[in-house]
């Protein structure tokens, strides 16, 4: 199965026990669709493999994905309502970076509002209906954060990590405790980077897990 990077391994950790392997699963099919967009190369073989993933999320073609750990786990047990629509929407955010063209700021935020809110949206299951509009708002900063910190284009970085701070996620309505947790955590974790327009290269560091401790301490 997709290893997680220490940050999504963490949030998961806060997870209630009965959501934590479904959370589990959707960050690591985000980090797998993340793995077809930086492979590199072709991009119509790239677009090739992340159809595949929609055909197997989304259409439920059960001709494909035998055998793949991450299909067989989706199919397994009961998904939340909305989960097929929110993988399209995650899917579409990381097709949107395969095009040839250099992305403009448009195509940042189309990329973001897709990937970072369908990904929340999944996270967050059918808990996530009475929360959307935070949750995706949220899910677009912390893509925005993501990408800046794994791209290898400086002027890229800077102008991802300057629409997420613009995006004011810090004035949004409060996610709640239990299956939002996490995600409320993550919104925390990415803040104060937010504000002071600062990249973190990896998306990780000493800091980030202290202030994931200070937020879990806080509730």
């Amino acid at each position: 199965m997709t290893d997680l990077p220490p940050l999504q391994r963490l949030l998961c950790a806060y997870a209630p026990a009965a959501a934590r392997e479904w959370q589990r699963l959707c960050w690591q099919l985000d980090q797998r669709l993340a793995a077809v967009a930086r492979r590199g190369g072709d991009p119509t073989i790239a677009a090739i493999r992340l159809a595949w993933w929609d055909a197997v999320l989304v259409e439920d073609d059960r001709a494909k994905g035998g055998g793949e750990p991450l299909v067989e786990q989706w199919r397994a047990g009961s998904r939340p309502v909305g989960a097929a629509a929110a993988a399209e929407q995650l899917i579409d955010g990381w097709r949107l970076l395969l095009g040839p063209e250099a992305l403009n700021d448009a195509d940042l935020e189309a990329y973001a509002r897709r990937r970072g809110g369908g990904l929340f949206m999944l996270v967050a299951g059918e808990a996530g209906a009475a929360h959307e509009d935070a949750l995706r708002a949220s899910g677009t900063a912390w893509a925005l954060w993501d990408l800046a910190a794994h791209v290898r284009d400086p002027g890229l970085a800077t102008r991802a990590i300057a629409l997420a701070r613009d995006s004011r996620p810090d004035a949004l309505a409060p996610l709640p405790g239990g299956v939002l947790r996490p995600l409320r955590l993550a919104r925390a974790v990415i803040l104060p980077d937010l504000r002071a327009s600062r990249i973190s290269a990896g998306g990780f560091a000493l800091a980030h897990y202290g202030r994931l401790l200070r937020a879990a301490l806080r509730g």
